[in-house]
């Protein structure tokens, strides 16, 4: 597919069959996470755990919904592969750089024609079940951050047609400047305050062009 092809046909299932996913597909989605930009460069504080054993899956599906307090919660939605992704270090820079990763395979298991999930709950849960972090093959001093489920859509869904907002009509430029402060303005783009624009227009996009 062309790239932004990839881009509109990425969507987030959530009924997988249970149809094994070939290790050739996972290694190349793996790859992908290779390409993603890391601050600094730092890749030795990443690590990736491909996980299709269905205990193991079903372990960390347990923990999720206990966390939940609803032990019938599947956050995984029965995707019979997951590519875990650990961080050595801590605070925002470790979730900005997991998630960097977690995208560009995303759009390599689109790209491979799979159905995908972007899990992160499942496993902040599960990484505070240390024996489980172990049965993962988590190397010491790394934490479970952010994964991607992978498999197969029972029911495939179509492309996105036009890009995800919760906006429900469209705003002109000239409104938006008209609301924005003078020293949002920067050329053809208007960049307002999220305090600002959440109340004026609800889900409306950091930049919007004239």
């Amino acid at each position: 597919m062309q790239f932004s092809e990839v881009l509109k046909a990425r969507v987030s299932t959530r009924d997988f069959t249970d149809r094994p996913v070939p290790a050739e597909a996972i290694g190349t989605i793996a790859e992908a996470a290779l390409y993603a930009p890391v601050g600094m460069h730092r890749y030795d504080t990443l690590h990736l755990s491909v996980i299709t054993d269905r205990d193991v899956l079903e372990r960390i599906r347990r923990c999720a919904a206990a966390a939940a307090g609803d032990e019938k919660a599947d956050p995984l939605h029965g995707a019979p592969a997951l590519i875990v992704v650990s961080s050595s270090q801590e605070g925002t820079i470790a979730g900005l750089n997991v998630s960097c990763l977690v995208e560009n395979m995303l759009l390599a298991a689109t790209d491979a024609g799979l159905a995908n999930l972007y899990v992160r709950g499942a496993i902040d849960a599960a990484a505070k079940d240390a024996a489980l972090v172990k049965t993962m093959k988590v190397p010491d001093g790394f934490t479970p951050v952010a994964s991607v489920a992978i498999g197969y859509a029972a029911s495939p869904r179509r492309p996105a047609k036009r890009p995800k907002t919760t906006r429900r009509k469209s705003t002109s430029y000239s409104e938006l400047r008209r609301h924005s402060h003078p020293a949002c303005i920067r050329g053809k783009f208007t960049v307002f305050s999220s305090e600002r624009s959440a109340r004026i227009f609800p889900g409306a996009p950091l930049f919007l062009s004239e």
